[in-house]
């Protein structure tokens, strides 16, 4: 993936840098193709650790998604550091959380990015969100998702950093972990991949973020990792 360092995170893929948008539709275009095989619709992004780009990540693959004319809502479950608000300049008075606990529903608390994307963030953030991700409540809502939208993209806390990645990432059908060049060292990517592998975690790919124009090197070098 190129860095994309410089481009707006919340901008829409045909308003990124050609190169940019170019690498999403790849993305989108592999991501389709696996979850169709596997008949899986709820995917997390996350990381080993923070200030990789997987919130970023997440944005833009729901968008290019959108773009395919399916139904798609991209979720802040990052309970510890949201930032899809943000990001997209979203009012979060209401959120994820509120709809798990029942105090409002889906339909009355998404936010329309455009007329195939919906985004739902985090809300108001309880003291044991863990437990949150771990109750009745957000499997039922994961099954209320899955019956409306077409994808459900579910961006979660690191990997190596908080419990609630491995909770929320064993209620979804896979799990795409995103890595940035330079920053994600061997030893990181290796902690995360072991973690999510003795909880029998689909991991559907990793995408190596913030390459640029650097040598294969990172390449070749993650992929023994990954092996």
């Amino acid at each position: 993936m190129p860095d994309i360092k410089n481009a707006a995170a919340a901008a829409p893929v045909k308003k990124v840098p050609f190169a940019v948008s170019e690498a999403y539709k790849n993305i989108r275009t592999n991501l389709v193709s696996i979850l169709a095989r596997q008949g899986n619709k709820v995917i997390a992004v996350s990381s080993p650790n923070a200030s990789e780009g997987k919130s970023t990540t997440a944005i833009n693959t729901a968008i290019s998604l959108s773009q395919l004319n399916k139904k798609v809502i991209l979720i802040d479950a990052d309970a510890h550091r949201p930032s899809l608000h943000s990001k997209l300049r979203l009012d979060n008075k209401n959120g994820l959380m509120d709809v798990i606990n029942g105090i409002t529903d889906i339909d009355g608390t998404v936010k329309k990015y455009n007329t195939y994307l919906d985004i739902l963030t985090v809300g108001n953030i309880p003291q044991n969100p863990t437990e949150v991700f771990d109750s009745v409540g957000f499997d039922g809502f994961l099954t209320a998702a899955k019956e409306k939208y077409d994808y459900v993209i579910i961006d979660t806390p690191p990997v190596n950093l908080l419990s609630d990645a491995s909770v929320i990432s064993q209620k979804c059908d896979g799990l795409v972990l995103v890595v940035r060049a330079g920053i994600t060292t061997h030893s990181m990517l290796k902690r995360s991949l072991s973690a999510l592998k003795m909880l029998n975690i689909n991991i559907i790919g990793i995408i190596l973020n913030g390459t640029g124009n650097t040598s294969k090197r990172y390449y070749k070098d993650y992929y023994k990792a990954y092996k």
